[in-house]
């Protein structure tokens, strides 16, 4: 298997990094559309703005019904391609959309997978001679309008769920939290670390596992939508009632492609209209 070059040197990190006492959400441009794309049992989403295009996964190697969603969009290029663990149903068509796309930048978690996916995404990477990084907590980045700041990992441990690049993607005043397959180790993890975690939107953890979607990191998160990505009647129960529960519980409104297909939320940076298909 061929090994992935990480295309950045420690201090090209540094400088991408925003300190704390200086981290400034960019002045938004218009409006800006999150896209949760319905691509069955795998996850994928699509951030656009009129300043870029982010894309959050790729879904599943089976399937490339993200390619008609892009096109319908009509997007040409991609600025930001951040897969979140190399599990096929994220990663799948991965290889397809680099090369047809050409992300100006690709974020990893670092782990390498075993499967012909990941192996597809590896050669394309080289082939492309894409830039890619290894994302870990604490990098900040704005990529046009949008301020990205990255809460976890903070080191791999192998285990490609819990090293999940986890973080939040800021568009004006509205904050959204993605978590990736991230389960209750993660969590506690990311509530330790002492970020914000607050969001006024939550990709909800691990297509709406039970494994994931921990009370506490709910309750530190009190989003006002949950929203997460199954296929209808899947063979994992996605998303588990105890986590349906607890979102009724605790009054956060709970949306999913298995019901709604494609979700939209549509933002001027300051208030959001949802849109279900």
């Amino acid at each position: 298997m061929s090994t992935i070059l990480v295309a950045c040197s420690v201090s090209d990190l540094e400088s991408w990094l925003i300190e704390d006492s200086a981290k400034v959400v960019p002045v938004v441009n218009g409006e800006a559309i999150y896209h949760f794309l319905d691509v069955g049992q795998g996850d994928s989403t699509l951030i656009q703005s009129n300043e870029a295009t982010i894309l959050i996964d790729t879904g599943r190697h089976d399937s490339d019904v993200i390619f008609e969603y892009l096109n319908q969009l009509g997007v040409i290029e991609i600025d930001l391609l951040i897969l979140t663990h190399p599990h096929a149903d994220h990663i799948g068509n991965a290889d397809q959309i680099i090369r047809q796309y050409r992300p100006s930048e690709v974020w990893m978690d670092g782990n390498q997978a075993s499967s012909k996916t990941f192996e597809l995404l590896v050669d394309a990477l080289i082939e492309t001679d894409t830039d890619v990084v290894e994302a870990r907590s604490g990098l900040d980045v704005e990529v046009g309008d949008f301020l990205i700041e990255i809460i976890h990992p903070t080191h791999l441990t192998g285990d490609f769920n819990n090293d999940s690049i986890s973080g939040m993607i800021t568009y004006g005043e509205l904050r959204f939290l993605f978590t990736g397959d991230a389960e209750e180790r993660s969590e506690f993890e990311m509530l330790d670390s002492g970020f914000d975690l607050e969001a006024d939107i939550f990709k909800v953890g691990h297509h709406g596992s039970s494994t994931s979607n921990t009370r506490e990191f709910l309750e530190a998160v009190n989003p006002e939508i949950g929203i997460y990505s199954a296929s209808e009647n899947n063979s994992y129960g996605h998303p588990h009632i105890e986590v349906e529960s607890l979102f009724n519980e605790l009054g956060i409104e709970f949306l999913g492609t298995a019901e709604h297909g494609t979700i939209k939320i549509v933002t001027d940076g300051e208030n959001y209209t949802v849109e279900l298909e």
